[in-house]
C-alpha cells in the first residue's frame, strides 16, 4: 500500500494523497456554538482559492500516477501468500485501472462507513493556534487538550494528547456544521508521516456522557514510532463523508505513567487528616469509601486499586464528565475487592467552591499530570494496569478492573 503526503504553505490545510485502496473509522464531539463557527470563517485563510486550485492540481497529477501504477496497488510490502494470491488473480489486474477503482470502491463502502480510496485526497489539519480560537475553545486548550479547526465547518479536539509509541486509548470530540457528531461507529485510518504506506485501520465508537448531552468517540490506536501521525476520520456528512484528518506528534514518552510503569506513592489525604470530607473534594456530596486509604497505603497493601484525579465541582469542558461518581458506581459493584481513591485538583477545595484562590496538589506533579482527569487501575503488585486519559464511562472502567480481579 503506497502513500504520497503533500504539505502545501498554510496552517490548517495539508493535502494527503493516497495511492492505495484503505478503509477507516473515526471519532466524535461536542455541540458547537454559533460565535465558534463564526469565528472558524473568519479565520479562513483569503488564500484559500489559490490552495484549491494548487489542491485539485495536486489530485489530478495523484490519480494519473495511481492509474499508472494501478497493476500494483495493494502488492507493496504484502506476504507471499499475499502475492501468490494475487498472482492467481492476473486476469483482473489487466483489467481498465477505472474499472478496478470502481471495483475497489464499491467494496469499501459496502459496510456504509465510508474509507480511503486510490487517487483520494484529505485534509490533514495541524493544531490550531491559540490566539485564533474563541474563548470557550481557548478554556479547553487551556486544560491541555489540542484544538483543530477546519474551514469546512468542523472543530475536533483531542482528549487524550499524552501519547507515546506504543498502544493508547485515543478520544475525540467532533464537532461539525450540525453540531455534535454522533455517529454510532466511524472508521479511522491511521499513519505515520514517515512511512505513509504503512497503515491501519481502527473503529471509534461513540460514547455519551451520563448527561445524556456531551459524548466523544473512543478507539485505540498503535503508535509503533516517535514522530507525526495523522488520524484520518471519515465523518457521515449530508454528500456521504467528510473526510478530516488530524495531525499527532508522538514523542518518545508519555508525561503520566503508562501501563506498566510502578504507581507513584503519593501521600493523599484521607478522612483522618482532615477534620471535614469538604476538604478533600469540591463536589457536593462526596463518597466518604473514596478517602479511607492513601496513594501510598494502597502501593503497599498487595490489592488492586482505581485511583482518579478530577475536580468533580469544576467539571465543564468537552472531556471532563462525572469520575468521582464513576469510581463510586465500580466500588458499589466490586466492593472490597479493590481499594478506591479519589485525588482533588485542588489542595484547598472547600474554599475553592466559595471563590478563593485554588491550590493545586502537588501529586499532580509527581504523576506528570497536565491535563483535568485521568482514572487508572493498579494491580496487588503496584503496577499500572488501566490507564484513561478524559472521561472514562463506567463501562471501561469497570471492564478494566474486572480483568485484573480475574487475573
Amino acid at each position: 500500500m503506497s502513500f504520497t503526503i503533500r504539505r502545501p504553505i498554510g496552517r490548517q490545510a495539508l493535502a494527503v494523497a493516497v495511492l492505495a485502496a484503505a478503509s477507516l473509522a473515526a471519532l466524535s464531539a461536542c455541540t458547537s456554538t454559533s460565535e465558534d463557527q463564526a469565528q472558524q470563517q473568519q479565520a479562513q485563510p483569503q488564500a484559500a482559492d489559490e490552495r484549491a486550485a494548487d489542491l485539485q492540481s495536486s489530485v489530478s497529477s495523484d490519480q494519473d500516477r495511481s492509474q499508472s501504477s494501478a497493476g500494483t496497488i495493494g502488492r507493496v510490502g504484502s506476504s507471499s501468500a499475499d502475492q501468490q494470491q494475487a498472482e492467481a488473480a492476473q486476469p483482473a489486474q489487466d483489467a481498465p485501472a477505472e474499472q478496478q477503482s470502481a471495483q475497489q470502491q464499491q467494496e469499501q463502502q459496502d459496510d456504509g462507513m465510508g474509507g480511503m480510496q486510490a487517487g483520494m485526497s484529505v485534509a490533514i489539519v495541524e493544531e490550531a493556534a491559540y490566539d485564533d480560537l474563541s474563548p470557550r475553545l481557548q478554556l479547553l486548550a487551556d486544560s491541555g487538550y489540542p484544538v483543530y479547526v477546519t474551514d469546512r465547518g468542523y472543530t475536533i479536539s483531542l482528549g487524550t494528547p499524552d501519547l507515546s509509541p506504543g498502544v493508547h486509548r485515543v478520544s475525540v470530540v467532533i464537532e461539525g456544521p450540525e453540531g455534535l457528531v454522533e455517529t454510532p461507529a466511524m472508521r479511522v485510518t491511521v499513519l505515520a508521516d514517515q512511512s505513509p504506506g504503512d497503515t491501519h485501520e481502527v473503529i471509534a465508537r461513540f460514547s455519551r456522557f451520563p448527561d445524556g448531552i456531551r459524548g466523544f468517540h473512543v478507539t485505540s490506536v498503535d503508535f509503533s514510532t516517535v514522530g507525526r501521525w495523522n488520524l484520518i476520520l471519515h465523518i457521515p456528512s449530508a454528500d456521504g463523508f467528510d473526510d478530516i484528518g488530524i495531525a499527532i506528534d508522538i514523542p518518545e514518552a508519555t508525561s503520566a505513567p503508562s501501563i506498566g510503569d510502578a504507581a507513584p506513592a503519593s501521600a493523599s489525604r484521607t478522612l483522618t487528616d482532615v477534620g471535614n470530607i469538604a476538604d478533600l473534594s469540591t463536589g457536593e456530596t462526596p463518597d466518604p469509601g473514596l478517602y479511607l486509604i492513601s496513594l501510598a497505603d494502597a502501593v503497599e497493601a498487595s490489592k488492586p486499586f482505581v485511583v482518579v484525579f478530577a475536580s468533580p465541582g469544576f467539571c465543564t469542558n468537552a472531556f471532563c464528565g462525572p469520575q468521582a461518581e464513576v469510581l463510586s458506581e465500580v466500588r458499589s459493584a466490586f466492593g472490597d475487592q479493590a481499594n478506591y481513591i479519589h485525588v482533588d485538583l485542588y489542595e484547598n477545595p472547600e474554599q475553592v467552591r466559595f471563590g478563593e484562590e485554588p491550590i493545586e496538589t502537588p501529586i499532580l506533579e509527581e504523576w506528570g499530570l497536565h491535563t483535568d482527569e485521568w482514572t487508572f487501575i493498579v494491580n496487588a503488585d503496584g503496577v499500572i494496569v488501566g490507564r484513561f486519559e478524559a472521561f472514562a464511562p463506567f463501562e471501561e472502567v469497570e471492564a478494566a478492573l474486572a480483568a485484573v480481579l480475574e487475573g
